[in-house]
């Protein structure tokens, strides 16, 4: 799972990314040393004050990129400072889902952060009243994190357009947007069913694929009864299935066809 930071916009308008995982991600680092371009699959969550007070908050995906700084690599948020007026100092909560490298030749290479873990970093300067507001939402945020990370496993597994739509799909539900998130999440069970239905799944027996198959059908029919039809109807407890269907079909379909 991705590494929630806690950490303080600086002048060069970003925040540094903790030694601590720079150095567990040596090919990233050392890529952008050589030139080439690195960006950070980020959720970007709320930005804070110096007392302690959430001044924006955006339960968002984003991909920014990262720059080398004089003490450092850091992650550029000038975009937010500029549209949103974040002053230098404040503090912003983020999860960083994967690092992506395109190298000059055009190749491009996604690295998950931490699967199937969660690391916290906090830089001391945050002040205590964010640190007992993070630390008491962790759990909130850790389920958020298995979902988002879901992303980055569909643009290693070459299904870029499902990743957008599920892009879609979380920060609607995340913004309770819960009938607008339904019809995201159905257009991500539907790209899996065609790409199950026009593509052998290597390491995965034919009897098993066709009940793959017969599964994604029942959930996309089941998803398509939740809101845009007259006598349908779709609330959170709807939007919550389908985002539960969606992103566990996604992360079990990408352990197979994401190996490559």
């Amino acid at each position: 799972m991705p590494a929630l930071l806690v950490l303080e916009l600086r002048p060069l308008i970003g925040v540094y990314i903790p030694q601590t995982i720079c150095n567990k991600y040596p090919f990233v680092f050392k890529a952008l040393d050589e030139g080439h371009k690195v960006s950070a699959r980020v959720f970007l969550n709320r930005f804070f004050n110096r007392d302690g007070d959430v001044v924006k908050e955006y339960k968002q995906l984003f991909m920014l990129g990262i720059r080398g700084g004089y003490i450092g690599c850091y992650i550029d948020l000038t975009y937010f400072h500029v549209k949103d007026g974040i002053p230098i100092g404040y503090f912003v909560e983020l999860l960083i889902i994967g690092f992506i490298v395109t190298l000059r030749e055009g190749k491009t290479f996604e690295i998950p952060v931490f699967p199937n873990e969660f690391i916290v970093e906090k830089e001391f300067s945050v002040p205590d009243k964010i640190s007992d507001l993070v630390e008491a939402e962790r759990g909130a945020l850790e389920r958020v994190g298995r979902d988002v990370e879901v992303v980055g496993l569909l643009h290693i597994a070459g299904l870029t357009g499902v990743a957008a739509d599920l892009v879609e799909a979380l920060t609607r539900f995340y913004m309770s947007d819960y009938e607008g998130s339904i019809k995201f999440f159905r257009k991500v069970i539907e790209g899996i069913r065609e790409y199950v239905r026009e593509n052998k799944v290597l390491g995965m027996s034919s009897k098993r694929q066709e009940l793959l198959k017969g599964l994604l059908s029942k959930a996309y029919q089941l998803v398509s009864n939740f809101g845009e039809h007259a006598g349908t109807y779709g609330f959170m407890p709807e939007a919550t299935l389908s985002k539960d269907v969606a992103v566990a079909i996604c992360r079990y379909l990408t352990s197979y066809i994401g190996k490559g």
